[in-house]
């Protein structure tokens, strides 16, 4: 049977494919499990995926490969004036990562601006305000919707450069990596209550953007 060079062309690209998602699980490594399904990628080449990622303020866009949040306002009276209202000004930058599988792993790459770090930011929150790991000079803090809190060291987690997160997550325990150093939490408090999400929040005052440049999403059987 002799072929047509429109099919052997699509018999090619459909090899190239697999040979690409063969590549992708590749990378896969985890703490917690021994595989996964890549359920989504992105390097912020294209538009915005609205299907993963919730802007709860306005400023946020895809800008030369980074997905960039900045404060809706330049000050509190700015704010004030066009809102009528004295809270939820849009002054610091607020994201949210829907969509989360019950059990997954998560690569991403997060800078925070900021001229010093301040008490509960730069932050993200595992599930809607339940457990919150906040950023400081020396690594991070972690405290569970239970009040449990610790710190933990981590290598050059500075402001106004990246920091590479891993986040491996299950109901009862998660690994944490930031940078390099990661550390396993068991605890019955380790939940996402129902709300599959993560919630990235930096300062509310100048300079404060908010940026992501890579992220991976495995989801775990």
């Amino acid at each position: 049977m002799i072929l047509s060079r429109r099919y052997i062309h699509l018999l090619l690209a459909l090899v190239s494919m697999f040979q690409d998602l063969q590549a992708v699980d590749a990378a896969f490594e985890s703490h917690l499990f021994k595989q996964g399904t890549l359920v989504y990628t992105d390097d912020f080449d294209g538009k915005l995926d609205r299907k993963r990622w919730q802007i709860r303020t306005k400023s946020w866009e895809v800008k030369g490969g980074i997905l960039v949040g900045k404060p809706d306002y330049i000050n509190a009276q700015e704010a004030m004036k066009a809102l009528k209202r004295d809270h939820h000004l849009g002054l610091s930058p607020v994201i949210r990562l829907n969509n989360l599988p019950k059990k997954f792993v998560l690569h991403l790459r997060v800078k925070f601006e900021g001229k010093a770090f301040a008490i509960g930011r730069p932050k993200f929150d595992i599930g809607h305000h339940i457990n919150t790991v906040v950023f400081t000079e020396k690594g991070y803090t972690l405290k569970l919707h239970g009040g449990q809190a610790s710190s933990s060291e981590a290598p050059g987690v500075r402001l106004n450069e990246w920091v590479d997160l891993v986040l491996e997550f299950e109901e009862g325990r998660m690994w944490i990596s930031v940078n390099g150093k990661g550390q396993m939490i068991r605890d019955d408090q380790v939940s996402l209550m129902g709300r599959s999400e993560l919630t990235f929040k930096t300062f509310a005052a100048s300079p404060n953007r908010i940026m992501f440049d890579s992220i991976k999403l495995w989801a775990i059987k």
